[in-house]
């Protein structure tokens, strides 16, 4: 899609600084911006319009960006917008919640009309490259590097004398890229450019504007209004020093200009530019970060699990032979439903981020509850044979009925793994693991019963990330994961305890496949 058939939602609670964000992005050839000023109007404009790309402030009265983000990511219809951050505020944590949620990219302000251009293209390029990835996916995606910054500040010198602009120039010339103008209107064109200047010298008088105006003109423009503005001038009366700084500038320097108080004035005001320079560093950092990690994870799902499946497929079809005794069977069975179990794992982290995040798209299919808890006893009968326990459908249970249900088969055959393995390790040396299917109108309710009871301190939180009792290497991730996996299926899962019979039992109820 050509960037004039392109919609850019901006989402700004300053009217002016949306007028010139709109402004130049309709200059770089967008067709349609809109803009609003709050989270509501911002969610109403989504549900009506088409957007292709969200430019959004962090922290705006009646709600915030990160209620924005967390309903966009939620809702399938937006989860894949890309979002850009534009935020002046400097917590780190926001950083991490706005990088959590999957922003593109994020500006620090002020900013230029350059880095605004930048940093949509490059959102937009990415989300072109995701798309194609979808549809022909590489092993590893490339982590683009955060970008260099110049060591050098740039200073403009605005004076009509060229005798004092060379004299300017000489002394600040090996320490910065100087620019200059021998007038206001070519000093405000370089302020108002794609790459205004770090710090400004201004001369007040001067012919047809002066530095007043001048001064009065950039800060009227979302574009120049932050940058930091010295009065360098011969007129030394108080009246013309208060007037100056009222107007904004940020110090006043009386010529003959004293060289060593200049550098030092000008190398002190930098050093504040450049900590707003290190806070867009620090946020491409740390976005650069998030997307090594990804990387990083993809490489690991990628170089683990491929030869996993592996493992897994040339077990299936040894199980197939019949040429083979009856106790290699099962031996290879087990290696396979081993090597799904790990398949799975590496599978989980990924999967539990998307959901967390919102991201997670479910693709249903109908499988058969019975079969997959058939494969987990497997494995089960095997790891906790030392216990001598006994897994058995309850007697009212049709051993014919398969109980179809739709959803994603691994991830429940992950989530009732963690909660049968749960309940074998929890029953007591030679008891019964009552596992039981029925169905209840439009869901499929599995019953996990076990002896022994989940420890009344972390009842309240059993479901809750890293809550565990009584397994010194236990991750807590367990019971966590399969609620988060079972209600990405549209299902639900609860817990009873009966103190009195020593019992804890586990509902999980899925959405039933139709006929």
């Amino acid at each position: 899609m050509q960037l004039n058939q392109m919609t850019v939602l901006i989402i700004e609670d300053m009217d002016a600084l949306r007028q010139i964000m709109m402004e130049q992005l309709r200059q770089h050839g967008f067709g349609r911006v809109l803009q609003v000023e709050n989270s509501r109007r911002a969610i109403e404009t989504l549900e009506n319009n088409d957007v292709n790309i969200v430019l959004l402030d962090w922290l705006m009265p009646g709600g915030n960006g990160l209620d924005v983000l967390q309903t966009m990511r939620s809702s399938p219809r937006w989860h894949s917008i890309p979002v850009i951050l534009v935020t002046a505020n400097t917590n780190r944590d926001m950083v991490k919640q706005a990088i959590k949620y999957n922003v593109s990219n994020i500006i620090a302000k002020p900013f230029t009309a350059k880095t605004l251009q930048t940093r949509v293209l490059q959102a937009l390029k990415a989300e072109r490259k995701n798309l194609f990835e979808q549809l022909a996916p590489k092993e590893v995606d490339e982590v683009p590097a955060p970008p260099v910054m110049d060591e050098k500040n740039s200073i403009l010198i605005v004076d009509d004398i060229p005798d004092n602009l060379s004299y300017l120039v000489g002394l600040l010339k090996d320490d910065y890229r100087i620019r200059f103008a021998k007038n206001g209107a070519a000093a405000l064109k370089i302020c108002q450019s794609p790459t205004p200047p770090d710090l400004v010298l201004l001369d007040i008088m001067m012919p047809d504007m002066d530095g007043y105006q001048v001064l009065k003109a950039m800060r009227e423009h979302p574009q120049s209004d932050q940058i930091p503005v010295v009065f360098v001038t011969a007129l030394t009366q108080l009246e013309n020093q208060l007037a100056g700084l009222r107007g904004g500038a940020v110090d006043y320097i009386t010529k003959p200009v004293q060289p060593d108080i200049l550098k030092l004035r000008v190398k002190n005001l930098l050093a504040t530019v450049n900590l707003q320079r290190d806070l867009q560093a620090n946020y491409d950092n740390m976005l650069a970060m998030a997307k090594l990690k990804d990387s990083v994870e993809d490489i690991v799902h990628h170089d683990l699990k491929g030869p996993l499946v592996a493992i897994s497929t040339m077990a299936e079809r040894i199980a197939q032979d019949k040429s083979y005794p009856k106790e290699l069977h099962t031996k290879i069975n087990l290696i396979e439903e081993m090597a799904q179990q790990s398949i799975n794992t590496i599978s989980l982290f990924s999967v539990l981020y998307r959901i967390e995040t919102g991201r997670f798209q479910l693709k249903a299919e109908r499988f058969s509850i019975h079969h997959v808890i058939k494969r987990i006893l497997n494995v089960m009968h095997v790891t906790f044979r030392h216990k001598q326990l006994v897994a058995y459908q309850l007697p009212d249970e049709d051993p014919n009925q398969e109980f179809d249900v739709m959803g994603d088969p691994i991830l429940t055959y992950s989530l009732l793994l963690n909660l049968i393995k749960n309940a074998f390790e929890a029953a007591k040396m030679r008891t019964k693991v009552a596992i039981h299917c029925e169905q209840k109108d439009a869901m499929i309710s599995i019953k996990i019963e076990n002896s022994g009871v989940i420890p009344e301190e972390i009842r309240d939180t059993f479901w809750d990330k890293y809550v565990s009792s009584g397994k010194p290497n236990g991750s807590g991730l367990g019971t966590y994961s399969a609620k988060m996996l079972t209600q990405a299926q549209g299902g639900n899962v609860r817990f009873s305890v009966d103190d009195l019979q020593n019992l804890t039992t586990i509902f999980v109820s899925l959405p039933i496949a139709n006929p």
